[in-house]
């Protein structure tokens, strides 16, 4: 029997790795040559593999970043915002602290993948409950070139309703960090804290359903105002 093409049982290889969550959603692949040297195959073998992989929608590349586990599993419709949506706006308030449109310095660029020639959103705002009192401090950055035509009056409620209802997009998944930390003089002033006190910390990355990323944020949470609950099913 004829074995079959060397791109063919690596990309049979990476795609058993994907489909069996050994390489999970936005994780980074290995870099090419990494690739060829582990199946001892050339950069252009593993080009065809992975042209097979995009085809198939299992990964999604990144120009000058690299290649990534794409989030291929259906996400049901007028679900998608709340999935990545932190505060219910029915019940909180947003007070607009910042809004502006500047070039990204070098952080922000590694977060978004944007260069240095892009312009990105730059928010900041306070989440406040029905008292008034302050529950969370965010920072958001978004690339202007992806969202585009953002207002003011979109700031003060969600986001995501915007971008799915006005914009058309269609949002896919988000990768989050939780940790804790201290409040320090600059988040006391902003969030109006009478102390230091300990604040929850959550980074999130998110991505539309082709793998673009369109959002970083920095929460600054308190939790003695806010708990986050999650809800996991682990049926299919």
């Amino acid at each position: 029997m004829k074995e079959a093409p060397k791109y063919e049982i690596v990309a049979d290889h990476l795609r058993q790795q994907i489909l069996e969550k050994e390489l999970a959603i936005n994780e980074q692949l290995p870099q090419e040559n990494a690739i060829a040297a582990a199946y001892n195959v050339s950069r252009i073998t593993v080009r065809k593999a992975l042209d097979i992989l995009v085809d198939e929608n299992l990964i999604y590349r990144i120009q000058g970043s690299g290649t990534y586990v794409k989030d291929n599993q259906p996400h049901e419709t007028g679900a998608q915002e709340s999935s990545l949506e932190i505060f219910d706006f029915s019940k909180f308030k947003v007070k607009l602290l910042n809004f502006a449109v500047d070039k990204p310095d070098t952080d922000i660029m590694d977060q978004l993948n944007v260069t240095e020639f892009d312009f990105t959103y730059e928010i900041e705002r306070l989440i406040l409950d029905e008292d008034d009192e302050v529950v969370a401090f965010q920072k958001i950055y978004m690339p202007a070139k992806v969202i585009q035509g953002m207002r003011m009056d979109v700031l003060k409620g969600s986001i995501y309703e915007f971008l799915t209802e006005d914009q058309g997009l269609t949002l896919g998944s988000a990768i989050r960090t939780l940790s804790s930390e201290i409040a320090n003089s600059d988040t006391i002033k902003i969030m109006g804290l009478n102390e230091a006190e300990p604040l929850l910390t959550m980074e999130q990355r998110s991505f539309l359903n082709n793998g673009q990323i369109f959002e970083y944020v920095y929460n600054y949470i308190r939790p003695s105002k806010f708990s986050l609950h999650e809800s996991i099913n682990l049926t299919d």
